[in-house]
């Protein structure tokens, strides 16, 4: 009976260590850029396959998602909500935040477009305007994500398969919930 008690801790103890130190994300990112190269994403759903680039041009951004897709961190993981007309939204939910917020890399060129994907953030206690680790949408309709430009981090777009995010898109959803949340994992193709 007195093992069943280390079970848990365990279990826990073999959880991939997905935090930064919040005081020095942008120190902790860029030192781990040179292991973090990859750019290239199949992300594989029910409905189907698609596949994102992320862009250099934000490397804080693209350096933080990579390393977590290696880390299984986007394994297993849902699109749990349907922005009205503007995208879906997927990653990690409020109750599995991460510790820390990837500094804001606002780029004139990089538009909240048709296909591009950015990172959500956080209002509460975020004056920076810093995007959370983990929680991502990308946008369904340009016109309709205009007023998005310069608030969320575009950092990358879908190459492959956005016949596939419409799909996820028209799934019922009430109230911005899809009654079905689409499952999704990630991984590396470079």
């Amino acid at each position: 009976m007195r093992y069943l008690l280390f079970l848990p801790f365990l279990f826990l103890s073999c959880k991939p260590n997905w935090r930064l130190d919040p005081t020095r994300v942008k120190e902790e990112l860029q030192a781990k850029a040179a292991e973090n190269t990859e750019r290239h994403i199949k992300v594989e759903t029910r409905l189907g396959d698609f596949e994102l680039e992320l862009d250099d041009r934000t490397p804080l951004h693209s350096v933080n998602f990579i390393r977590l897709v290696k880390m299984g961190y986007f394994k297993d993981r849902y699109f749990y909500r349907n922005v009205y007309e503007i995208g879906i939204q997927g990653g990690g939910e409020y109750f599995d935040r991460l510790n820390y917020l990837v500094p804001a890399e606002y780029r004139e060129e990089l538009r909240p477009v048709r296909g591009s994907i950015a990172m959500a953030r956080y209002d509460e206690g975020n004056p920076l305007q810093s995007s959370s680790p983990t929680e991502f949408f990308i946008v369904t309709d340009t016109e309709q994500a205009a007023r998005f430009y310069r608030k969320y981090v575009v950092f990358g777009k879908v190459t492959k398969g956005m016949a596939v995010v419409d799909s996820i898109k028209k799934e019922r959803s009430f109230d911005e919930k899809p009654v079905i949340p689409v499952k999704f994992s990630m991984s590396v193709l470079d």
